[in-house]
């Protein structure tokens, strides 16, 4: 290893070496000039794109490096006057890039969790602006259903609006593998609104584009939703 201490600068500087190693290349940077400065400039691009943000290393990143490095031309030790370095700077620049990468992953992942939660946030904030504004209506009426088979499924509907808020919960259970399914229906023709998930029995939510003519429904579908409501359990006439 003593002949070829000027392969691991590149690892030096990322701190990617064992303490054996990291003894033996410091050992040899206090006598030779060259060396030094290579490391000096590995470790000064290192820090430049690791200032964005600071990551942990991948765990294959040493082996990479010095398998690299390994893998890389070096003239004798005794022609290093000045040595030109560019493809040992490739190598650093690689490790280097390495290191980026894992950074902007990371950056790019946690920015979309961001976006996400804002999208969460800014979609819930209009939903509920939207239900003051119906409930709020003049106009306002409240319908419940006639045909439940039990709980609570009512609307409150506007036709100024448009739109009503419509409420249920103490549905029943359903058999294992069914699930409700929420339906608009528009002269006579059910459009499913959504899809519940196997354990709800309650919630609320805003439909829009409604007309006194139309009704809202509830069926008990198989789990993943049918096209049309096939097993009708509630429904509420807005006229």
């Amino acid at each position: 290893m003593n002949d070829h201490l000027d392969l691991l600068n590149g690892a030096y500087a990322l701190d990617a070496l064992d303490d054996v190693e990291r003894a033996a290349v410091e050992r040899h940077l206090r006598t030779c000039t060259s060396c030094a400065v290579e490391v000096a400039e590995f470790g000064e691009a290192a820090a430049r794109l690791g200032a964005a943000a600071a990551v942990a290393p991948p765990p294959d990143l040493r082996a990479r490096v010095l398998a690299e490095a390994r893998a890389t031309r070096q003239g004798p030790a005794r022609m290093r006057k000045p040595p030109p370095r560019p493809r040992r700077l490739a190598v650093a620049a690689a490790a280097v890039a390495v290191l980026a990468g894992t950074a902007g992953t990371t950056w790019w992942v946690q920015e979309n969790r961001v976006t996400d939660e804002r999208a969460r946030v800014v979609a819930a904030e209009q939903e509920s602006a939207r239900m003051r504004a119906v409930l709020a209506a003049p106009d306002a009426t409240l319908k419940t259903s006639e045909n439940s088979r039990g709980g609570r499924f009512a609307a409150v509907y506007s036709a100024a609006e448009g739109a009503a808020v419509l409420s249920f919960d103490g549905l029943g259970d359903v058999p294992s593998g069914k699930t409700y399914q929420l339906w608009r229906i528009v002269g006579g023709i059910p459009r499913s609104l959504a899809v519940l998930p196997p354990d709800a029995r309650g919630g609320t939510r805003v439909v829009g584009d409604l007309e006194p003519a139309d009704e809202l429904a509830v069926s008990v579908e198989d789990e993943g939703g049918a096209p049309q409501p096939t097993d009708v359990y509630a429904t509420v006439a807005l006229n």
